[in-house]
């Protein structure tokens, strides 16, 4: 399907399984451009510590002229770890959380898994043609561009002290130096991350238009996963029928039916013999199935009660199967109890 029919957002079950694959919206330089400055820092706080263990190997060589080889590699093998191991954690957990930063916990193998497909030139071909490879080309041109200007313009100042120095002092040349180097280097990684930031932008823009559907497709997976709508809705109309056919049955139980007088009717229910704390509403309709309560109310000698205002009030606050709101109480009872003084009344 050609992509400018694709118009409509992936679906959350879309996005779901591509998640699933691991094909997610992620800019890999991103990682390289923190670990990049992170590492600059640590090297600039911790350089000392390095140094000073650089120059205590040396002394120890220099010292002891029967330190052979094998001494040498183990005196580094101890020391080595003990040197590297901030550099390392602090570079696992930068690589960890940039990518955790931009698509969340993820682990599946999935995109190591071998693809015919990739064997395709001319998969090959269009990947090579297409937009993303025009804004790598772009980018990548653009920034090593940006670097060079970058650089000059910071060592430009310098250039006559570094080919002054090592004739000088070559301490003093060894310390500059390593300012230099640190200041460009931190300098370019900040620059990097800014566009490794807007690269980050353009691949989360780019992944949402490669994942667009089409209608087709989205009605389609709604069908597969939400059901066919003309099926649910038949399923619904089912229910409320059963629905409607438990409530008329409830009907004949009910101690006062209320009216407005034909268009509104609730059944209410008030027995403490069989644990009614409150009035409870057994049936409530509008139009024909408010004709129908009142026709079983009838039939079942229910009293019916034309009660216009309270009849609106009640409708929209009461649900079938529950008690009336308290604030209706005072309203119901005086009915209810008018109910009861007529039965006694009759039956005297």
């Amino acid at each position: 399907m050609a992509q400018e029919n694709r118009t409509e957002k992936a679906t959350p079950y879309r996005r779901k399984k591509l998640r699933e694959e691991g094909n997610v919206a992620k800019s890999p330089e991103l990682a390289s451009s923190l670990l990049v400055f992170v590492s600059s820092l640590i090297l600039f706080f911790n350089g000392g510590y390095l140094f000073y263990e650089i120059v205590k190997f040396m002394h120890v060589l220099a010292e002891n002229p029967h330190f052979n080889l094998s001494s040498a590699l183990s005196y580094v093998g101890e020391q080595l770890p003990r040197m590297l191991l901030p550099f390392f954690i602090v570079a696992l957990l930068t690589v960890v959380l940039t990518h955790i930063g931009q698509f969340g916990f993820i682990f599946t193998l999935k995109p190591m898994q071998f693809k015919w497909e990739r064997l395709n030139p001319f998969e090959g071909i269009k990947r090579i043609l297409s937009l993303t490879t025009a804004f790598e080309l772009t980018k990548n041109s653009l920034k090593i561009f940006l670097f060079m200007v970058i650089s000059y313009f910071l060592i430009k100042g310098d250039v006559e002290y570094l080919l002054k120095s090592p004739l000088e002092d070559t301490s003093s040349f060894v310390l500059f130096l390593f300012k230099l180097l640190f200041k460009l280097v931190l300098s370019l990684s900040v620059i990097a991350i800014f566009i490794s930031l807007l690269d980050y932008g353009y691949k989360r823009w780019d992944y949402e238009r490669r994942i667009r559907m089409t209608k087709e497709e989205v009605k389609e997976e709604y069908k597969q996963h939400e059901g066919d709508p003309r099926i649910k809705g038949a399923i619904r109309r089912r229910m409320r029928q059963l629905a409607k056919g438990r409530m008329m049955k409830e009907v004949p139980k009910a101690s006062v039916v209320i009216t407005n007088p034909t268009h509104i009717a609730i059944a209410l229910r008030y027995d403490p013999t069989v644990g009614d704390k409150a009035p409870m509403v057994l049936a409530k309709g509008k139009g024909a199935v408010a004709e129908k309560i009142i026709q079983i109310a009838y039939e079942n000698n229910v009293p019916i009660i034309r009660k216009e205002e309270l009849a609106r009030a009640m409708y929209p606050l009461v649900e079938v199967g529950e008690e009336i709101p308290p604030k209706f109480y005072r309203a119901v009872a005086e009915i209810i109890a008018f109910i009861m003084f007529r039965k006694r009344q009759v039956v005297a």
